[in-house]
């Protein structure tokens, strides 16, 4: 029986354009925008992000929870896809934070230490 590789053994495909991703249907178009929109929104914090991850979306027709009590799962790709934009500060002495904003202008901009132990001032950062 052939064994499954281990998580940490899979390698994470890059990628340096979105058709590698999406292909060349009206798919691609879409996510175009949807990258185009989350760089916009990211540069409104500060500066342009220096790479994006996305995951594939999923859903689970049967099985939410019964997986982890080793029952069968039936998950199946759905077109939606999370997608981040990220970038790590430069300035060696800046606080080290994470802030994370929405493209959807109803979600507020939320800012935490990166360090737990550290404390900063909500005030400053937006």
């Amino acid at each position: 029986m052939r064994q499954m590789a281990k998580h940490e053994e899979l390698p994470i495909p890059i990628h340096n354009t979105l058709d590698a991703v999406y292909g060349d249907s009206s798919q691609l178009d879409e996510a175009q925008l949807r990258f185009h929109r989350l760089k916009s929104k990211f540069q409104q914090v500060g500066h342009p992000p220096q790479l994006f991850s996305r995951s594939s979306g999923r859903v689970n027709l049967i099985g939410e929870h019964i997986d982890y009590e080793g029952y069968s799962v039936l998950p199946m790709a759905i077109r939606q896809d999370p997608i981040v934009a990220i970038r790590k500060h430069d300035d060696g002495d800046a606080e080290k934070v994470l802030r994370i904003a929405n493209v959807n202008d109803k979600y507020q901009i939320c800012t935490y230490a990166a360090d737990p132990t550290q404390e900063i001032d909500l005030k400053n950062h937006k």
